[in-house]
């Protein structure tokens, strides 16, 4: 009898200690650090980020977007192999939180258009952060919605193939109560923004345990294999004894940054500049319909589009001509810099139209991104498609001083 009561007490202590962790943990998500994030449930991680002031932000600012709305690049990247800082900064949230002393979260997505990281992501996480007991999320008072120049309209495309066509009338798609209904549809019955919807989902710990238990397996292997691709497109300074040893067409995106120039990567995100202008007026109309839909769900926030700038627009990129000696042999970029241009103006035209036909406001970064990038590089040497740390203080910077409204909370 004893040695059984003896083995009772072994196995209730641990299930007493489980079930107390299992109560506690929902109110101390905030208080996770960074590099263990990855095993938190990903319909939660707005409540994990450390951009406000407790768990539950109040009278907050959301940022949607797509991976630069969420903080990716090499400010991140450094920031979550530092253990020593278990609750870094590592972008726009994070300035924005110690400038203005105001509560910011992101429900920003990488990899995704806007049907996607402004009307099914962050509708579904809001929800779904609501339908746990200890929360009460409040609608943001003002949300920034970054417009990335670089890939919102091509992954627009990639996402209304893959969700509209095969099910909807594709000579309806410009009546926009009709896009409404496939809006609606989607989230019912195809949503692509996956949570728990089982009663395993409220034990937040035991899967967090779990989750992080199974990602020591693969985290050297998936880092290993991710800086062996990025490695490959580090940007270089340009050597014209060189030329030939870099990969075709990088010649295109040559830079010129203080006095020395610079090779980016042709993998780059630029301006859609090899998409019709059927694909590009659709991809725009998905921006405008996805804006609407989202703004209808947060009705009474604010919403600021601030346009995001593709890394080949933040730079002062140089003809072949232009970039020195060695190059004479090769075709000329000229006709390249300039579609880049002019796709660029247009895209920035017809945003900015969308904003002052609803009432949104109105951000455009461009000049403030150019201006520091003369002098310094702000993107990641080797992920060149996200700001570096200073790239992200002046995005965000240019954010505060183009917002009458975010101006008025400057510590």
């Amino acid at each position: 009898m004893i040695k059984l009561l003896s083995n009772f007490k072994l196995l209730v202590g641990p299930i007493i200690i489980l079930i107390f962790l299992e109560l506690a943990f929902p109110y101390f998500l905030h208080k996770v650090p960074l590099y263990l994030h990855a095993a938190i449930d990903p319909g939660l991680l707005g409540l994990a980020q450390t951009s406000k002031r407790s768990l539950i932000p109040d009278d907050y600012i959301l940022i949607l977007g797509d991976s630069n709305a969420a903080g990716l690049g090499e400010w991140f990247n450094e920031s979550l192999k530092d253990r020593r800082n278990l609750w870094p900064n590592f972008h726009t949230a994070h300035i924005l939180y110690n400038k203005l002393n105001v509560d910011v979260i992101s429900f920003g997505g990488a990899g995704a258009g806007n049907l996607m990281n402004l009307v099914f992501s962050p509708i579904t996480q809001f929800k779904y952060i609501n339908s746990f007991y200890p929360y009460d999320l409040k609608k943001p008072k003002r949300i920034l919605v970054i417009f990335d120049e670089g890939n919102d309209i091509s992954d627009n495309i990639k996402e209304l193939v893959r969700l509209y066509l095969n099910k909807f009338d594709n000579d309806r798609i410009y009546d926009q109560s009709y896009f409404k209904l496939f809006l609606d549809d989607v989230f019912q019955n195809q949503n692509p923004y996956k949570t728990s919807t089982s009663f395993l989902k409220r034990l937040l710990f035991s899967r967090f345990l779990y989750k992080g238990i199974d990602d020591l397996f693969y985290e050297d292997k998936y880092e290993e294999n991710v800086q062996r691709v990025l490695n490959k497109t580090k940007i270089h300074k340009f050597k014209a004894n060189e030329v030939y040893r870099y990969p075709r067409g990088y010649f295109k995106n040559i830079a010129l940054v203080g006095s020395e120039k610079w090779v980016f990567s042709n993998k780059n995100f630029r301006p859609p500049i090899e998409l019709t202008d059927d694909d590009i007026k659709l991809g725009i109309y998905v921006f405008e319909q996805s804006l609407l839909y989202a703004s209808e769900f947060f009705k009474g926030s604010k919403i600021d589009i601030v346009y995001l700038p593709s890394v080949t627009s933040s730079y002062n990129l140089l003809t072949i001509k232009e970039s020195g000696l060695g190059l004479s042999l090769l075709k000329s970029n000229s006709s390249y810099l300039s579609k880049i241009k002019e796709s660029e103006i247009f895209l920035v035209q017809e945003v900015k139209k969308i904003a002052k036909k609803y009432g949104f406001g109105f951000i455009d970064v461009r000049q403030d991104v150019r201006s520091a990038s003369k002098s310094q590089i702000i993107h990641g040497m080797v992920d060149q498609n996200h700001f570096n740390k200073v790239g992200y203080h002046v995005f965000s910077d240019s954010i505060i001083n183009q917002s009458d409204y975010l101006k008025q909370f400057v510590q």
